[in-house]
């Protein structure tokens, strides 16, 4: 059975390969045995866990896996559905048909619950341990670990890119993006998980965040084309309270020791999700 499983991944990752390009030199991939390689020799392993591996040597990115799983047990939860709603309609209206490109899609929730596995799908994440997660239990979707400032991904091959609370990558995303293709890019707003800021105030060095240079900078490089706004306020029931505070960057360096998790009884969820075309 896992043999099997491993063949059907690695035939999910060499139909991808079309999309793909050497992210060292600009080559075609083609298959070669168990890996991805182009004409100039440069090779990329195609792993039996279902991913593409672009990211050389022992890097991998600066979160583990426990990070991720609690991740994955949050945005399976209701918390994130309002925004999820609101992005599923963007890419009905801007971009219904066509490829799909997750940047920055850490452990591969969002994009499994946003895309259907009817169109082709890519996730692309720098942590080997969240595209692990992503693939594991086998899907039809084509998982990668790679740069984003250097995406393994051919020029204008890309309808629709998701980037959701992820660092952009502009001029990246607007090389691989189709002529009429979208970003829709997800951001915090000033009151996203403003209970855990409140919890940790002591140990922050800001308490307050504002986006305004975000959508001063995607405004630049992008002409948006619509923009909307999700503020939501969810009971949190204490089996998840821990899970929230392990899954965000905000509380990496946190002492959860010196935290009152047990004050944590509510979470807001406040984004703002854009969508808009590359100023070419």
């Amino acid at each position: 059975m896992e043999k099997h499983m491993s063949h059907l991944r690695m035939q999910t990752l060499i139909q991808t390969a079309p999309m793909l390009r050497c992210p060292l030199c600009g080559g075609s991939l083609h298959e070669a045995g168990t890996a991805l390689a182009c004409e100039t020799g440069h090779a990329f392993s195609l792993s039996s866990r279902g991913y593409a591996d672009f990211v050389p040597g022992k890097q991998g990115g600066m979160y583990d896996v426990t990070l991720f799983e609690a991740r994955q047990r949050v945005l399976n939860g209701p918390f994130y559905d309002p925004m999820l709603e609101q992005t599923r309609a963007l890419m009905e209206k801007y971009a219904p048909s066509g490829p799909v490109l997750d940047a920055g899609c850490g452990e591969g929730t969002f994009l499994k619950r946003l895309c259907p596995q009817r169109r082709p799908a890519l996730g692309i994440d720098l942590s080997r341990a969240g595209i692990r997660l992503a693939a594991k239990g086998g899907n039809d979707y084509g998982w990668l670990t790679g740069d984003l400032t250097r995406l393994p991904i051919k020029d204008g091959t890309v309808n629709c890119l998701l980037n959701i609370l992820s660092p952009a990558e502009y001029p990246e995303f607007t090389r691989v993006l189709e002529p009429k293709g979208i970003l829709i890019k997800v951001i915090p707003g000033e009151h996203y998980l403003q209970e855990l800021r409140g919890l940790a105030r002591e140990q922050l060095q800001k308490d307050t965040y504002s986006n305004r240079a975000v959508m001063e900078r995607f405004e630049s490089r992008f002409k948006l084309l619509e923009q909307r706004e999700v503020v939501a306020c969810f009971p949190l029931p204490e089996e998840i309270r821990e899970d929230f505070i392990r899954m965000t960057p905000l509380m990496h360096h946190v002492d959860r020791s010196r935290l009152d998790i047990q004050a944590l009884e509510h979470i807001t969820i406040h984004l703002h999700i854009l969508c808009g075309r590359p100023e070419k």
